[in-house]
């Protein structure tokens, strides 16, 4: 692989950055969709539908849709969510390879320094072994906070899904 193939540090901080951001802003649209179906829901169970028939029917048909389109626009970022989650959970098991390789790297380099005789090159190359230590954590680094956003993401999502699907009609 080209060195130009490989993401810079600030890459990777951009994508993981980008993909928490994304996920937030996700939870924060279902938030809203979710109190929404709650109001609706409260309306709906509120009303007296005490006028006639077809008012009552009217009323109780709309209210009952504007719960259907809310809860159809949680379904459709629900999904969205998962597309999201699935992308950052695939980020951070690349950043997980790239540390498993910065790992075997740091093998290759401690092996080097065990068979080296002269002081000038060990010195060296443990500089090269303390690089690849820097390397792993940060890629450590990015890869625990990927992965807490996601699951942080995650245990919101179900909590959300939990409350719109305990109001849900037969």
């Amino acid at each position: 692989m080209a060195r130009s193939d490989l993401p810079s540090h600030s890459d990777i901080e951009e994508t993981v950055q980008e993909n928490n951001d994304n996920m937030s802003e996700k939870i924060e649209e279902m938030e809203i969709l979710t109190d929404d179906t709650e109001t609706v829901r409260d309306a709906l169970a509120s009303l007296d539908l005490n006028t006639t028939v077809e008012g009552s029917e009217e009323v109780e048909s709309s209210v009952e849709s504007a719960e259907d389109v809310t809860v159809g626009m949680f379904d459709t970022e629900d999904s969205n969510m998962d597309g999201i989650q699935s992308e950052a959970k695939d980020y951070a098991d690349q950043i997980d390879d790239r540390h498993d390789s910065a790992e075997s790297d740091l093998d290759q380099v401690r092996d080097a320094v065990g068979r080296i005789e002269t002081d000038e090159t060990i010195g060296e190359l443990e500089n090269a072994e303390s690089c690849v230590e820097q390397e792993m954590d940060f890629l450590k680094e990015n890869n625990e906070e990927a992965e807490q956003a996601r699951e942080e993401s995650e245990q919101s999502q179900q909590e959300l899904q939990s409350r719109i699907n305990s109001g849900r009609r037969s």
